[in-house]
């Protein structure tokens, strides 16, 4: 197709548009599709090569499922690639649009459609941030089970189609698929689905969660929620090794008393980059526990009592109080410490944790520069475990060693029968590589109902980059970084 057939064909397609969505919601703005053709993150320029490369041609604001339809539909007719986005916070390209076309953003779609108090359900867009849910099912005197630290900017859809493993309210409630009731999907023809607990169709939970919109966009989302509780209390302690420290973290998180709301680990290094005082010892480990007044006590003398048999320092007060409110801005706060920060997700077995920092901590010997180390409690066994590397634009000799760290401590995951946290398109060759299988039942799928790839294309079972390369360019850069 030629560039002036290419034009017309977004022009009538464009004007076709029209007749399903207001013409104020959609745009072909230059200014604003270069704005909208990425994550919105802190992350350099290395990062935005796709956002540089990869330009969607039209941006659409859908506002109800029936418009998603419409447009997914229309969208398979001209054979224009599709592009799902919200919040676009996972930082990993995810929101790339990787063959241009159209980008569907959902943010418009951010309304809560039922609170039904008595069997402690919500049905909502999947549009609509956590923290306007939050604040939605104050009145109602509920709140959601789990949600991610970015609550404040993230969208509801956002965290189903990603691992929402880990999180606010998971190591207590569990993951966001265990809070799921339905999901009302939109598949790339146009048709509508409702998907539940007992699907029995093409699509389950298994399918939308972690899928990150390849199979279709998510449009509205019903779950389960909990009543408010009448106490919140959060407990610190200081450790003198990640051992000791590791070992509270798990007795913390598998007690029966009462399950931690939120639980985290962090390294010294962590805490001097995301707050203004410095404590004393290596290692943390932070509880926040949420329930009725005796519950939390009770919690509460578990945590001391335990610290006590160990050498544990207390964590004070106020610091606590600093700590809790700065939960959803602390990892955004390290981002702004340095003019090019780096980082990785894994998400890491609660009896592998110890081995992966033994050879985390073994590998930083090598390197030489500002480093981060933190551990969020997840459902079940899971922990999302985040490395920060905090480097300067200009060096990249040094950027690039930290990627090649990173690139040690994925492979050291995967190794350990551990995955990534967040793939996005930037990390798929890593699960072509290391996950085969998952790959084919991804891929059988994805052609049965998208078999053209028009839909959120390069996720799980296409890459742009190849592992072998990048294998040998971070060799590459390793060596440069610790031998010259």
């Amino acid at each position: 197709m030629t560039v002036e057939q290419k034009s017309e064909t977004l022009q009538r397609f464009v004007k076709e548009l029209g007749e399903i969505i207001p013409s104020f919601h959609i745009t072909t703005d230059p200014y604003e599709i270069e704005a909208i053709s990425g994550d919105l993150s802190l992350l350099p320029k290395y990062h935005y090569k796709f956002k540089e490369t990869y330009l969607a041609d039209v941006i659409t604001r859908p506002g109800d499922t029936e418009e998603i339809s419409k447009v997914m539909a229309k969208c398979r007719e001209y054979s224009l690639p599709v592009t799902i986005r919200a919040a676009a916070t996972s930082c990993f390209s995810s929101s790339s649009p990787t063959m241009g076309g159209v980008i569907i953003d959902m943010r418009r779609m951010n309304k809560v459609h039922e609170v039904d108090a008595d069997k402690l359900i919500v049905k909502c867009d999947a549009g609509i941030s956590w923290i306007k849910l939050i604040e939605s099912l104050l009145d109602a005197g509920l709140a959601p089970k789990c949600y991610p630290t970015s609550y404040k900017s993230s969208c509801v859809g956002g965290y189903v189609a990603s691992s929402g493993k880990a999180g606010v309210g998971s190591a207590k409630f569990g993951s966001i698929k265990d809070t799921l009731i339905s999901v009302t999907f939109v598949k790339p023809d146009g048709s509508v689905e409702k998907i539940t607990k007992d699907s029995k169709g093409d699509l389950t939970f298994d399918n939308v969660v972690e899928s990150l919109g390849m199979y279709g966009v998510i449009a509205e989302v019903e779950m389960s929620v909990t009543e408010l509780k009448t106490s919140m209390e959060m407990v610190g302690y200081g450790f003198k090794t990640f051992e000791a420290a590791m070992g509270y973290f798990l007795a913390i998180k598998g007690n029966n008393i009462n399950k931690p709301f939120f639980l985290s680990l962090s390294d010294k290094k962590f805490e001097k980059l995301a707050h203004k005082t410095l404590p004393t010892r290596p290692f943390f480990v932070y509880a926040v526990f949420y329930d009725d007044a005796d519950k939390t006590a009770k919690a509460v003398a578990f945590c001391k009592e335990t610290a006590d048999k160990g050498d544990a320092l207390v964590v004070e007060d106020w610091y606590l109080k600093e700590k809790w409110d700065d939960i959803a801005d602390t990892e955004l706060t390290l981002g702004r410490m340095c003019n090019n920060p780096v980082f990785q997700e894994y998400l890491i077995d609660d009896n592998r944790v110890q081995t992966f920092y033994e050879v985390y901590a073994d590998e930083g010997r090598k390197y030489d520069y500002k480093d981060a180390f933190y551990v969020m409690a997840g459902s079940g066994t899971n922990n999302r475990i985040k490395l920060f590397g905090l480097s300067d634009i200009a060096n990249s000799r040094e950027f690039f060693g930290i990627k090649a760290n990173f690139h040690t401590m994925t492979k050291q995951a995967y190794k350990q029968s551990d995955k990534l946290y967040t793939t996005g398109v930037v990390n798929t060759f890593y699960h072509l590589k290391f996950n085969p299988e998952d790959v084919a039942n991804r891929k059988a799928l994805k052609v049965k109902l998208d078999p053209d790839e028009l839909v959120n294309s390069y996720r799980f079972v296409k890459a742009k980059m190849k592992f072998w390369r990048v294998d040998f360019l971070f060799w590459v850069a390793k060596f440069l970084y610790t031998v010259v």
